[in-house]
């Protein structure tokens, strides 16, 4: 038989068994160590034991769901560790592989949209992308947490079962710093007009980002006019290294990649991106992960031109409080 319960303290060596054994590969980092997982996800400022229920069977766990709520946006500093309640997400399910596991995963779903109802969630969603992306940024998802990737086959299955429907969709993409570089003919030009600078262990853009990769080295890559000083284009990168233990790569994540409006198709991202890519090829980075919206067409040529691969697809899911139940 079958038991719901709330966390406990004494879970992490369970769940982290878990984590290990059923979180997708390749999307999820692998493997964990019961502290890491304690501090990354169950001892974090925002935690709720009651948002992580637990599914037991003769006192092992076989099981868990983990439900959360994001901040308003955009992410004020004078609302520090407000979150809005409105709207909440199941950021993970994971089941032990069974015979029954879908239909556990169907309950799991079912107990976390509970806790989501009764805090006063009337939207539910299925995944985790800014801003619901309460928890595991940093060993889940890419370089910024993406929803359900493709591996992650219970997980959708469930979402489908539970009435959810795709919200959004994002493609995860990759490029292999052991390739040569692509070049681009307007560099030489964009080199005498502007420079790239890089700032070290950079603060996060606000204290959402902050609690969920603080403790990961950002630093901060602008491009900016040599005679005015305008900025052109900035962008962050993130070391992802925890990402790299099954297979021994080195990685970063690119992200908050931004050009002003007035300084669009001029190739200033391209070519601050390039930079960000030599760079990492002196730190001896393997790969550089980035990630964009499906339907973001000109983020995903201007990767493609560079040497981006996509590598997964994953899926926010949706639906409404009065959905299937």
């Amino acid at each position: 038989m079958t038991r719901f319960r709330p966390f406990r303290n004494s879970d992490p060596p369970a769940l982290t068994r878990l984590w290990n054994l059923s979180a997708p590969r390749g999307s999820a980092a692998r493997a964990l160590r019961v502290h890491e997982l304690d501090a990354h996800v169950f001892g974090r400022v925002l935690f709720d034991p009651a948002g992580l229920i637990v599914a037991e069977r003769e006192g092992r766990i076989v099981g868990y769901a983990h439900a959360g709520f994001g901040p308003d946006v955009p992410v004020a500093a004078d609302r520090l560790y407000q979150l809005s309640h409105e709207v909440g997400t199941v950021a993970m399910l994971l089941v032990e592989p069974g015979p029954d596991d879908e239909a556990l995963a169907v309950d799991l779903l079912a107990a976390a949209e509970d806790y989501l109802r009764a805090r006063g969630a009337s939207v539910f969603y299925a995944g985790s992308l800014f801003p619901l992306n309460p928890f595991y940024w940093g060993i889940h998802g890419g370089s910024e947490g993406s929803g359900i990737g493709s591996g992650h086959s219970v997980f959708h299955r469930a979402a489908i079962a539970r009435g959810y429907t795709p919200a959004a969709t994002t493609v995860l993409l990759d490029l292999d710093l052991a390739r040569p570089e692509i070049r681009d003919p307007r560099t030489p030009l964009i080199r005498r007009q502007a420079q790239a600078e890089f700032v070290e262990d950079a603060m996060p853009s606000h204290w959402w980002q902050n609690l969920a990769i603080g403790e990961f080295p950002l630093t901060d890559a602008r491009l900016v006019a040599r005679t005015s000083g305008d900025l052109l284009a900035r962008a962050s990168v993130w070391e992802m290294r925890w990402f790299g233990r099954e297979d021994g790569l080195i990685r970063s994540g690119l992200i908050d990649v931004q050009v002003p409006e007035a300084h669009r198709r001029k190739g200033y991202a391209r070519f601050l991106i390039g930079e960000i890519l030599r760079r990492a090829r002196t730190n001896l980075v393997h790969r550089v992960e980035v990630q964009t919206s499906a339907e973001n067409q000109p983020a995903l040529a201007l990767y493609s031109s560079i040497g981006f691969a996509p590598f997964d697809q994953a899926i926010l899911y949706r639906k409404g409080v009065t959905g299937h139940s």
